[in-house]
């Protein structure tokens, strides 16, 4: 981390608004785009940064030498995990007791849908190994330390995702994967 960014978080711990107000404009945006591509819903993924941005207020002295960025990140991920089953509460429910299930069945090509949509079938926990992997560009290792999971917990979900996002989509998986 660059020295002067380490003295505005030096300045946060101190109870220096201002000085958090540089933190959430410079990562105000990656958490948006994190929370919104876990939740999959605009209203939803701002109250999740708002949440995000007062818990790593509350917690900035629990910090010692991580990087601010996947710290962040990963109270953004839990989250979007957290909202999301707090909004989805009743249908996990429901399909936990086999009421609202689907009927397994190869995808027809009215059910191919574009990877967004794909992406949005996906339970939280796999589209969050998925956004911060793909999406925000971390290694593998660097998303299981943000998710503070085994790395081979972390493949796991990765081939998982993959092969249901092939499913959705109609993708054929290449000789490689």
């Amino acid at each position: 981390m660059d020295p002067a960014f380490e003295r505005i978080i030096d300045r946060c711990r101190d109870g220096d608004r201002e000085a958090f107000a540089e933190v959430v404009s410079r990562y105000g945006l990656q958490v948006l785009r994190t929370a919104r591509l876990i939740v999959r819903d605009q209203q939803l993924a701002e109250d999740v940064v708002q949440e995000t941005f007062v818990r790593a207020w509350r917690r900035l002295g629990s910090l010692e030498h991580d990087d601010l960025g996947p710290w962040l990140l990963r109270i953004a991920t839990n989250e979007s995990i957290s909202a999301w089953r707090r909004r989805n509460r009743f249908q996990a429910l429901a399909e936990r007791f086999g009421r609202l299930r689907e009927a397994p069945a190869g995808p027809s090509s009215e059910e191919r849908m574009d990877l967004d949509r794909a992406l949005g079938r996906l339970s939280p926990e796999l589209r969050a190994v998925v956004v911060l992997h793909y999406y925000q560009d971390l290694s593998v290792e660097d998303t299981a330390r943000t998710l503070r999971q085994p790395v081979d917990t972390i493949k796991s979900r990765l081939k998982v995702a993959l092969r249901r996002l092939r499913e959705l989509t109609g993708s054929k998986e290449d000789s490689n994967g």
